[in-house]
């Protein structure tokens, strides 16, 4: 079963892009999970080097280190002692005893000096070199190289030094030879927060403060270490091992003691150089090609740039300025840098060391994490199929670009079988799904072309039939209201000729009267007044029997008058539409032809 590790790289899913960036400049790029909208970080595969903060240009990653816990504590009257990596000189320049001087104020009770446990250091490895001949020494200062060997590379573990690191001597020097601070809790002024790792695992060591969270600290609470005094270390001023910090600064501490080690070291730092070189360094060992020591760290400034540092981005130049300029003050207390002195102060400075030597106190047994590499790797059957949902179907689609974070398209297909990517994320995958549209793109914007006018000749036919039925519905309107007029004076001649009739009736009726007063003499009058009296009647019967139909043939025509202009409203509409209509055609038959020339330009480039 993996080993749980303590986790120091923390990811704000909200900022991660998953750009790649992390897994880019990871040396253990299979920790990262790049599967989702976000890059993930398994822990318990992950060696903290700190590389993938640096690289994020999102601020979605950052160390975890205890800065808010150790004050929280530090307020609430837990005692504890400081011990300040060597590093602290070239990023706190001119200022780090002033350091010693603020960590006091705010409580701390003793600070000690971790240059001085890298003296005890050096002393543990030619003790061991004397004792056991061993073939090849690989220094183990740094945790996040150590990490790499018990998790990736546990066939290394036998050729890591037996030793503590400077800052577990520093430690266990303060609890055995400083008894009065046995109990108290230690707080670490770090390069990097990988140092929590070493501190759960050699169980010593309670806060890992960087330099950088410290410095963030300071800042926001306006505090300037200027404003406080210069305070010494609790321990004895180290001598040749302040320049630990900086690359090669164990080796020229172990020349002090031995000028022909040089001869058979190897001094390499930074992750492009180191994890590739522990890689073979296996063969090299079992060749006899090996060096008799390794002088290794993570970071290509070493600890003075580390990952959790104020110098990542300053010029090693001025770096080593504050470096060899507190190596000259220290070596002037010890007289090292004059001849006539050199023997006195090297017998100095081997009493002290000496004072605080225990053969078996500084020794370290290291932890096989092999479990914790959980990475299957596929066969030729399932590569190949994971190369196929990547669209590579010969070696020409194998471009390693690096552009997915791996380096190679193996990799990445190792990290797609694991679960650990997918193929969307694979620069030549998206390539060839955008030249697959641009050729269906391309293909339907030609048939939309050709259509187009089609459709925007069709458009004009509407819009000038539309013209032509308004104008007609127009003239149909002015018909219908010419006819109603026609309607209304024909319902005016029916009633004059009620009138009429109703005149003649009264006529009629006189003329009977009269006719019946002249006698005999009257009777034929009587009968022509009896038949226009009957007509009259009859003329009056008829126009009134017009008369109702007027009135529906006038509301009938009303109601087509409503209609005819409904109808010529609704055409009108329809003018308008059709305008619309080919206009849009017309801006859509344009944007075809871009479009169109976008897509044969993505041809173009998939032809290169």
């Amino acid at each position: 079963m993996p080993t749980t590790l303590i986790p120091v790289i923390e990811v704000d899913k909200e900022k991660c892009t998953n750009c790649h960036a992390c897994i880019s400049v990871c040396p253990v790029k299979y920790c990262n999970n790049g599967s989702q909208d976000h890059v993930s970080v398994n822990t318990d595969m992950c060696i903290a080097c700190g590389n993938c903060i640096d690289a994020c240009t999102h601020d979605a990653r950052r160390y975890l280190d205890d800065t808010s816990r150790f004050f929280y504590d530090l307020n609430n009257g837990v005692p504890m002692v400081a011990v300040v990596a060597p590093s602290a000189a070239s990023n706190f320049r001119n200022l780090y005893l002033r350091l010693n001087g603020y960590l006091k104020s705010i409580g701390i009770s003793a600070v000690f000096d971790v240059s001085f446990g890298a003296e005890l250091t050096i002393k543990s490895y030619m003790e061991y070199a004397g004792k056991n001949k061993p073939d090849t020494i690989i220094s183990q200062p740094c945790p996040a190289i150590v990490t790499y060997i018990e998790i990736y590379q546990p066939e290394l573990i036998p050729y890591l030094a037996p030793a503590d690191s400077p800052v577990m001597h520093t430690i266990k020097m303060v609890r055995e030879f400083y008894r009065e601070y046995r109990d108290h809790r230690f707080v670490m002024i770090a390069p990097c927060a990988a140092k929590r790792r070493e501190f759960e695992e050699v169980k010593l060591g309670d806060y890992t403060v960087t330099i950088k969270a410290l410095q963030k600290h300071l800042t926001d609470q306006n505090i300037f270490l200027e404003s406080f005094p210069e305070v010494e270390f609790d321990n004895p001023p180290a001598e040749r091992a302040v320049l630990f910090s900086t690359p090669g600064g164990l080796l020229q501490t172990a020349m002090r003691e031995n000028s022909e080690i040089g001869k058979v070291t190897r001094k390499i730092e930074g992750p492009g150089s180191i994890y590739p070189y522990l890689k073979k360094l296996p063969e090299m060992i079992h060749q006899k090609y090996a060096p008799f020591l390794i002088d290794c760290l993570n970071c290509e400034m070493g600890c003075n740039g580390g990952s959790g540092t104020l110098n990542r981005n300053e010029s090693p130049d001025m770096i080593e300025f504050y470096v060899e300029k507190r190596n000259k003050v220290v070596q002037a207390k010890y007289g090292s840098g004059n001849k006539i002195k050199q023997q006195r102060g090297k017998r100095n400075l081997h009493q002290q060391i000496d004072k605080y030597w225990n053969n078996t106190l500084y020794e370290r047994k290291y932890l096989d994490l092999s479990q914790n590499n959980v990475i299957s790797h596929p066969g030729p059957v399932e590569i190949a199929a994971i190369y196929k949902k990547m669209n590579k179907f010969t070696d020409a689609d194998h471009y390693n670009c690096s552009s997915c974070g791996y380096g190679s398209c193996e990799q990445m297909a190792i990290a797609i079988y694991n679960g650990l990517n997918k193929p969307e994320n694979c620069h030549y995958y998206t390539r060839s799904l955008i030249l697959n549209m641009a050729e269906i793109i391309s293909a339907a914007v030609n048939d939309l072309a050709s259509g187009a006018g089609t459709i925007q000749n069709t458009s004009l036919r509407l819009y000038s039939m539309s013209e032509a039925l308004n104008k007609d519905f127009i003239r149909l309107n002015d018909m219908v209201r010419d006819n109603a007029h026609l309607i209304r004076d024909f319902e005016t001649i029916s009633d004059t000729l009620n009138d009429l009739s109703q005149q003649t009736k009264v006529l009629a009726v006189n003329a009977a009267i009269e006719a019946a007063k002249a006698g005999d003499a009257g009777k034929g009058f009587g009968i022509v007044a009896t038949e226009v009296k009957k007509l009259a009647f009859d003329s009056n019967k008829e126009a009134n029997k017009i008369k109702p139909h007027m009135k529906e043939m006038e509301s009938l025509f009303d109601r087509i008058m409503v209609n005819i202009q409904l109808a010529c409203d609704e055409f009108n509409k329809t003018t308008e539409m059709s305008k619309d209509m080919s206009g849009a055609i017309e801006n859509l038959s344009v944007s075809f032809g871009e479009l169109n020339k976008k897509s044969m330009a993505l041809l173009a480039f998939k032809e290169q």
